[in-house]
């Protein structure tokens, strides 16, 4: 339905059915206008919520044509989950980004008795900014994706289905899910994303703001500490967390380790900054000052000492939330700590975790972590972590390399990433044509058996052979580049890595056959 065709009566519908709320974040909200709406059969799609940073809306009318992109081709939608779109809308002077999922939320609808069971209903809740921020928005649109999908899944959703058996209308539903749930999740997803966008890590990274840039602060913190944080930064793909009482060496450290991530990494970390609280009309205060978030990649924050026993701003679930093991640096006591450092079993585990929690949909108790209780057993204390010799030369060079000459230390740092890289592709390649070779050869020997079953039975591979054919020194080296391949090709570390079972025992099973 075109917009100039659509009666008086529709925009009048439009007025009575959807609801404003204001909402609130330091330096102004990230998006221009967040609204969900829902598909209607005889009207097409309704507006039902809008949330903006401004008390009186006028751009009404553009909304409705966003989510007629939106909803327009759902009819009959049978799809399960949520689906993503991303529109780019220049006449509009808009970007936008879609999520479309079903419900089965109208059984008993009083209004609706014609409604076959099973029935769905339709919605779609968009994200819609100024097109000015489309390159700043792409680099953050994975993270902000994942984090909508989680928003959507745990408060609405997740509600709307307990809400699915009782009689009452659509609007009454969605109202008090979004009153008594959404709203003020939605509101600390605000925040968070206007905190990244004004407290990333900057494109470049000015040298001088780095331990780089002073080569005494090397040795003033430590050469060995800093060798222990790039290393283990490195290892565990980039996600760190940064803590101190010195929000300036807090920054410096987290500037320091940004020099290792690619530019679109970087704007999805976080500097230190001061707290906030933001109080909306709802009375909601929301301070994000020790909110630690899954999926940035760098973040800080000051730390929490409570009866000499220094506590983390997180919970071990939120950790476990991450898609990879994390860093966690002490800058008071220069301790450098991993969460789970086998890569191998951190994803098999994460894996098992958000399966259960598909099939169970439980939710674990949250508790704040300290040093000193039982749950820092999951940690490896910096003494475990295994250095690197390519982390090693890499600083004994830097100390040799002109500080006052621009560009000099970000160009040779530059180079080292991109050596990783090679090193990583050599290792993907490697592993492939080893793996393709060992199933053909067990195929071969089990005679009739399919070359799936014998790739599926694959004995460990060796590590020392694959580390003197790639010239790779120390198993903190492998590590290192074993992460990096992760990006490449994924499950490489339990190719590599993973304590499988010992070839004697997988080739005295082929001896059954």
């Amino acid at each position: 339905v075109r917009l100039d065709e659509m009666s008086r009566f529709f925009r009048t519908e439009l007025e009575l059915h959807h609801r404003k709320h204001q909402i609130q974040a330091p330096g102004g909200i990230y998006f221009s206008s967040v609204v969900l709406s829902v598909w209607d059969n005889i009207h097409g799609p309704k507006i039902l919520h809008i949330w903006t940073a401004d008390r009186v809306l006028d751009e009404d009318k553009k909304l409705v044509t966003i989510a007629n992109f939106t909803l327009n081709d759902e009819a009959g939608r049978d799809q399960e989950g949520i689906e993503t779109k991303f529109y780019s809308l220049p006449k509009h002077s808009v970007i936008v980004t879609a999520f479309v999922f079903s419900l089965e939320t109208s059984r008993g609808d009083r209004m609706r008795s014609d409604r076959m069971k099973g029935e769905k209903d339709i919605f779609s809740f968009f994200l819609v900014l100024p097109y000015s921020e489309i390159s700043e928005y792409l680099a953050r649109y994975t993270f902000c994706q994942e984090k909508v999908e989680k928003l959507l899944d745990d408060h609405f959703m997740l509600y709307m289905k307990k809400m699915s058996s009782e009689r009452a209308l659509l609007i009454d539903k969605v109202d008090k899910v979004i009153t008594d749930h959404f709203s003020n999740q939605l509101q600390k997803l605000v925040i968070l994303m206007a905190s990244i966008r004004d407290h990333s890590v900057p494109y470049p990274i000015d040298i001088k703001q780095t331990f780089f840039g002073n080569m005494s602060d090397i040795a003033k913190q430590s050469f060995d500490f800093l060798k222990k944080a790039i290393t283990s930064h490195l290892q565990t793909g980039g996600y760190t967390v940064v803590l101190g009482q010195d929000s300036e060496s807090v920054n410096r450290m987290i500037l320091t380790l940004g020099l290792f991530l690619t530019s679109k990494e970087q704007k999805t970390s976080r500097l230190l900054y001061p707290p906030v609280a933001v109080e909306t009309q709802e009375g909601i205060n929301v301070d994000n000052f020790c909110h630690y978030e899954p999926g940035l990649y760098l973040q800080g924050y000051i730390s929490m000492d409570t009866n000499n026993s220094s506590l983390l701003p997180f919970t071990k679930s939120e950790l476990e939330d991450n898609c990879m093991p994390s860093t966690i640096i002490n800058m008071d006591k220069l301790e450098v700590w991993v969460f789970n450092i086998n890569l191998a079993n951190y994803i098999r585990e994460r894996s098992e975790r958000i399966r259960k929690f598909e099939e169970e949909k439980k939710v674990t108790r949250r508790r704040l972590l300290s040093y000193k209780d039982s749950d820092m057993s999951q940690y490896d204390e910096s003494a475990k972590l295994l250095d690197s010799s390519l982390v090693h030369v890499f600083l004994q060079e830097v100390q040799l390399l002109p500080v006052n000459t621009p560009g000099v230390i970000e160009s040779y740092t530059t180079q080292f990433i991109r050596l990783l890289n090679l090193k990583a592709f050599a290792l993907v390649k490697y592993v492939e044509a080893e793996l393709k070779t060992a199933a053909e050869q067990q195929a071969s020997a089990m005679g009739d058996h399919s070359l799936q079953l014998a790739a599926s039975s694959l004995p460990r591979m060796n590590t020392t052979l694959l580390m003197q054919n790639l010239s790779i020194n120390t198993e903190g080296d492998l590590r290192v580049i074993v992460t990096k391949a992760e990006r490449i090709r994924p499950m490489t570390c339990l190719d590599v890595l993973d304590p499988q079972e010992p070839a004697a025992k997988v080739l005295a099973e082929f001896d059954t056959f």
